[in-house]
């Protein structure tokens, strides 16, 4: 192999391994305006907490594609992640935004951990 592909290699494989390594998960925002706040079981809480850091790392992804407006398939394809991550954000106001669980952080961590156990596979 040249230098070049070599080179071309090692840059994609670091730009993967940065993108995997720069999504971690983070316990979404609880806080509430009265003085009693739902409890949602743990089970609950972590498909929570995994669903707003989705849509999070969603919209990030929304935000740096640019769209060719010549082309059908690139309209359609940036219009199919913008439809997933609003059902993504009404899902999570839905279900999870204002409510608590004991476990959120543990949740958050737990999924960090499996991260971590896919990346050095």
């Amino acid at each position: 192999m040249n230098n070049k592909v070599i080179m071309s290699l090692l840059l994609a494989s670091i730009f993967i391994t940065q993108n995997l390594i720069a999504e971690t998960y983070e316990v979404p925002p609880s806080s509430s305006t009265n003085s009693h706040v739902p409890y949602i079981s743990d089970a609950a809480m972590e498909q929570c907490v995994e669903l707003y850091n989705k849509a999070k790392w969603l919209g990030n992804e929304i935000g740096s594609i640019q769209v060719d407006s010549y082309s059908q398939t690139s309209v359609n394809n940036y219009n199919k992640k913008v439809a997933q991550h609003s059902q993504m954000t009404n899902a999570f106001n839905k279900d999870c935004a204002g409510k608590q669980s004991e476990s959120a952080y543990k949740a958050a961590q737990k999924l960090n951990s499996q991260n971590k156990s896919l990346l050095s596979r």
